[in-house]
């Protein structure tokens, strides 16, 4: 394992300590590329976040209960000595915090 973790630093630093100038030349050329593709993606960018198109799949906050209330409800539905319903709620309260929408 130290044998492993040995090689696999020296893997990693030697480019850094030894690196030879023909990588430094061509580093610094792919930075002046990337220096005059830059303006034209911001204006893309731009020009995407002017349309205002959102996605087909996003939910509209509006008309959706929010998650917390949602799952106060479901859960006062279950039965107080039902472990399982209310893991079941939790579960599903879960799934709307991260996809947006009560499953």
């Amino acid at each position: 394992m130290i044998c492993v973790s040995v090689m696999l630093a020296i893997f990693l630093a030697w480019p850094m300590v030894f690196g030879s100038e023909q990588a430094s030349s061509v580093r610094a050329a792919g930075a002046k590329v990337a220096a005059a593709a830059a303006p034209s993606a911001s204006a893309a960018d731009a020009r995407l976040v002017q349309t205002g198109v959102k996605p087909a799949g996003a939910p509209q906050a509006k008309a959706l209960e929010s998650c917390f209330k949602r799952y106060e409800r479901e859960y006062a539905r279950c039965n107080a000595v039902d472990s399982s319903c209310r893991m079941k709620v939790a579960d599903q309260w879960d799934l709307c915090e991260a996809t947006g929408f009560w499953p």
